[in-house]
């Protein structure tokens, strides 16, 4: 339970920020410590998915799933098509499918990322759902970013009222103190190549299970006022977004 004390602390951990740049060195690095489940079979992939939405239904509340896709990218031929999707819903397992194969995705994937009560969260998380609506024309990308995206850097931006342009790097060092491991060698690795290794698995859930961790710690458990402003937000985006239509 959070608690007024825990609320002004965890107001005070976000507002005061360091005077001295922080030396990204002498971090702890955070590395995911569950189960990773890796499938690369369409079958596989959407009894995941089922299992996840009949998870998901036990709740009368927002879910938050950490989201992430990895894809090859070349200098010469620019990003490839989308390779890996990381679904992650709690601290004990992250769920990695390989769909670069796939033709279409699995309609249970689908179902689960449009589901009402299903919260993709990230930073800059709009674009990796863009992304996958360009390279599966089936995929619903329009309804999802509009109903079932919420990027925790613009919410961070709100609630410390800043204009910063948040990396998941940067709001990891910030929030959480540690570093992420974003070994080039990996980050730019063959990730349409079948099957991955410890390497690039670890790195990907890695990815997916921090922007959870900042979620349940920095969003979903935050004082009620800041919930409230960044609905506000939301609304004012949604309201600016259609006049520009």
């Amino acid at each position: 339970m959070i608690t007024r004390s825990s609320r002004s602390e965890l107001k005070a951990s976000l507002e005061n920020s360091p005077k001295e740049e922080l030396k990204v060195s002498e971090l702890e690095p955070i590395i995911f410590s569950g189960h990773i489940n890796y499938v690369s079979d369409f079958n596989d992939c959407a009894m995941i998915c089922d299992d996840l939405i009949t998870e998901v239904e036990k709740y009368d509340r927002e879910v938050p799933i950490g989201f992430d896709l990895e894809w090859p990218f070349s200098f010469q031929s620019g990003s490839g098509k989308t390779a890996l999707a990381q679904i992650c819903l709690s601290e004990k397992v992250c769920y990695l499918l390989h769909i670069y194969s796939f033709t279409k995705l699995p309609a249970a994937f689908v179902i689960l990322l449009s589901h009402p009560r299903v919260r993709l969260v990230g930073v800059n998380i709009k674009n990796d759902i863009w992304k996958l609506g360009r390279d599966f024309k089936d995929f619903p990308a329009s309804k999802v970013v509009e109903n079932n995206c919420l990027d925790c850097g613009k919410f961070a931006n709100t609630v410390l009222n800043r204009s910063c342009r948040w990396s998941l790097e940067k709001l990891t060092e910030y929030l959480l103190k540690k570093k992420i491991n974003k070994n080039p060698k990996v980050r730019k690795s063959k990730w349409h190549m079948h099957p991955l290794n410890d390497e690039q698995k670890l790195y990907a859930a890695t990815d997916a299970y921090i922007k959870l961790y900042i979620t349940y710690n920095y969003v979903f458990h935050f004082n009620i006022e800041y919930i409230v402003s960044w609905l506000l937000h939301i609304t004012i985006q949604k309201q600016a977004d259609s006049k520009e239509i």
